[in-house]
């Protein structure tokens, strides 16, 4: 986010109302945790950066595992993900630790665990599609990722194999994780817990950071991925190109998710890769936020439906409808000639389907 631009959203924010902001922290704070998913992608909509200097750490270093080749047979990883079937699932996690949110993409799918949603110590899962990483130079001391978007991971040493296939330390002293061929053609990355000043604890963490890799589940059921809302009446072409998720009464409920008719050509927003004209969708119930992420911009609010929501333009076109059927439902755009406008959006093509999970559909384009 560019400095004009984050001067324009202080100055709306300044002159709107005071009890509700259009940027929620939670949601801000759960897209800064997708460090390894997104490394140089900006948070749209998030107008605060927050600065942490931590002291150095000495990780401590096992014993080095012999080399491990090449997987050279055995099935290939896949080509292209589906967006609307989650792919991932841990087989064993530290005790207290579970999912709390995951998403998918055509060339990525990712899956964090940890003690709840916005815990400070957690595991990020990144495993992409055949062909999207590739080690570089003939020492291997970086494996290169070029979907969703381009990624250089540091490889730092050699870790013990996993089901066969080679794996690596990687990253930084403040990132740390590990890297390793998860199949044929494909790659994977778990980021690991940071502990700063604690070495014993980072060398606990790399211990699970073996055993949780080595019981991966690629391709196996999963809940269902359900979601609160439908969309109708939309062009052919447009379909679901990305989605993020939480675990919600015994499913996985989309929580966000981006349409799209081609490759995506602006960005990355929160694990959602979005393009120029086409809507995303952030669909929760209010227990999902600390506060409405609504204020009352410089359109101020309507009435669509039967419902109020607020339409805002700074940096993009937003609309947010804070009480929609038990839901708050917030749709974005980016770009100055949107395909179909949030107002008609959610007047013409919107089914709200409340948050009852027994109402809820596998169907987001009906």
């Amino acid at each position: 986010m560019i400095e004009s631009q984050v001067r324009a959203l202080f100055t709306a924010i300044a002159s709107s109302e005071p009890d509700a902001s259009q940027v929620d922290t939670q949601l801000a704070h759960r897209r800064g945790r997708t460090r390894l998913r997104w490394r140089r992608a900006g948070i749209a909509g998030a107008p605060l950066v927050a600065a942490v200097a931590v002291a150095a750490v000495a990780l401590a270093v096992g014993a080095a595992a012999p080399p491990s080749g090449p997987v050279s047979s055995g099935p290939s990883a896949p080509r292209q993900f589906s967006p609307l079937t989650p792919y991932l699932s841990f087989g064993w996690l530290p005790a207290g630790i579970s999912p709390v949110q995951g998403g998918m993409s055509k060339h990525l799918v990712w899956l964090t665990a940890a003690r709840k949603l916005d815990a400070p110590y957690d595991w990020e899962l990144s495993v992409y599609t055949a062909g999207t990483c590739h080690l570089s130079g003939s020492t291997a001391k970086e494996l290169k990722c070029t979907a969703p978007e381009d990624n250089t991971i540091r490889l730092t040493g050699r870790a013990p194999s996993l089901r066969g296939h080679r794996a690596f330390w990687a990253g930084t002293w403040d990132t740390p994780s590990l890297a390793w061929q998860y199949a044929r053609n494909g790659w994977a990355e778990m980021a690991l817990p940071f502990y700063p000043n604690n070495s014993a604890k980072q060398a606990a963490a790399r211990r699970d950071a073996v055993k949780i890799a080595s019981q991966i589940r690629y391709g196996a059921a999963t809940p269902p991925l359900l979601f609160p809302i439908q969309l109708t009446h939309l062009p052919s072409r447009w379909r679901v190109s990305s989605v993020t998720y939480v675990p919600d009464a015994g499913v996985l409920r989309a929580s966000s998710y981006a349409l799209g008719a081609g490759p995506p050509n602006l960005g990355a927003d929160g694990g959602l890769v979005y393009e120029t004209g086409l809507p995303y969708f952030n669909v929760n119930p209010p227990s999902f936020y600390g506060n409405p992420p609504c204020y009352r911009g410089e359109r101020g609010s309507k009435i669509i439906n039967g419902y109020q929501v607020v339409v805002t333009n700074v940096i993009k076109e937003q609309l947010c409808a804070p009480r929609a059927r038990g839901l708050i439902v917030v749709i974005s755009e980016f770009g100055t000639q949107p395909a179909i406008s949030v107002n008609s959006l959610f007047e013409h093509h919107l089914r709200l389907l409340g948050p009852n999970p027994a109402n809820w559909t596998s169907k987001p384009i009906g």
